[in-house]
């Protein structure tokens, strides 16, 4: 931004408020942090969110319901700045938007000493400290459940993905072998056995399209007794027995690694293991080890970091992955945007 250029009217840089008060003259931009220019006296003119995913005030029922609740809103001048430009505003803020890529914790919120609260734009809640969160009084608000068919229809894609080998049949014609470029043949859904953990929304969402399918469908959860309309079983029948199992679990300490080499060594030959909730619910260790002794399995993740973790080269061409996109198509991501900033104001206001 120049830092000559006068304030107009009506003009607005993602690093200014939004909006500027009224009665505030402008001040002129720092070049090496227009936003500390612009807030360094941090002068209290109502209560402050901060939000460090701008796309979310391009939703503009999301933008209303937080411009009716805070006079001034600070974005994000650039996501991978936000928690250090959230850091620099201190105590002038009253509430703060992040995504899955902001990691709060204790340390953060020493800084933020009248945080009241705090909204994430998604399901998962394992990159917020919540014992640090709750002990301050800070209120939470998620998306539990607004992206599930999403999801859902994304575990689905990747079932038939890897079934109908969708990515090495395409890899066949692109190199003009055509099927002699095929290691194996595409198999039928109809009538495989799916093993779905998991009994939240997602998995709620998932089961009809699998049933409509023609598939037989045996469900784990940790207590079967909420959910009398699902055929449920243990984890170790449902992994011996599963043709296809798809992970759809938080990632607590309870789950992480809840998926080892006893579990995935149990599969039927040829069997298929779609993860959709996070990476770290398949125990790397195990995986490995079945990945030596068996050449049939097939794995998709859906999730970040997987080439740079290791992740890809060690399954190697049995694996379809995706960067953690199941959750965020247009209508989910636009659902998730309103409920959080409708979230947050009326939290603020309550």
């Amino acid at each position: 931004m120049n830092a000559t250029r006068p304030h107009r009217p009506g003009f607005r840089t993602r690093a200014e408020r939004w909006p500027p008060p009224p009665d505030e003259p402008p001040t002129p931009a720092e070049p090496t942090s227009p936003l500390r220019a612009r807030v360094r006296n941090n002068r209290r003119v109502g209560p402050t969110v901060f939000v460090a995913l701008a796309d979310l005030l391009a939703n503009p029922s999301a933008r209303a319901a937080l411009e009716r609740q805070f006079p001034r809103i600070v974005v994000a001048t650039e996501r991978v700045r936000a928690l250090d430009e959230l850091t620099d505003l201190g105590a002038s803020v009253d509430a703060v938007i992040v995504g899955v890529r902001e990691r709060v914790d204790a340390a953060l919120l020493d800084e933020l000493p009248n945080l009241r609260v705090l909204g994430s734009v998604s399901v998962g809640t394992d990159h917020l400290d919540r014992p640090a969160l709750d002990g301050r009084g800070v209120r939470v608000v998620t998306t539990p459940g607004v992206n599930a068919v999403s999801v859902a229809e994304h575990a689905l894609a990747m079932i038939l993905g890897l079934a109908k080998r969708i990515v090495p049949a395409h890899a066949a014609v692109l190199s003009g072998e055509d099927r002699a470029g095929l290691a194996s043949p595409p198999v039928e859904v109809r009538g495989l056995r799916v093993g779905v953990l998991g009994a939240g929304a997602t998995a709620g969402a998932l089961v009809p399209l699998l049933k409509a399918l023609g598939t037989e469908v045996l469900s784990w959860t940790r207590d079967p007794a909420k959910h009398p309309g699902l055929a449920c079983a243990d984890l170790a029948t449902i992994f011996r027995r599963s043709d296809v199992v798809s992970v759809n679990l938080p990632l607590t300490p309870e789950t992480r690694g809840l998926v080892g080499y006893d579990l995935l060594s149990a599969l039927p030959r040829g069997a298929i293991v779609v993860n959709v909730a996070r990476k770290e619910i398949v125990d790397r260790a195990g995986l490995a080890r079945v990945l030596a002794e068996r050449q049939d399995l097939r794995f998709a993740v859906d999730d970040f970091e997987l080439a740079a973790d290791g992740t890809v080269e060690l399954v190697g061409e049995r694996g379809l992955w995706s960067p953690h996109v199941a959750g965020v198509t247009v209508q989910a991501l636009a659902a998730m945007q309103d409920a959080v900033a409708t979230g947050v104001a009326e939290a603020m206001a309550g």
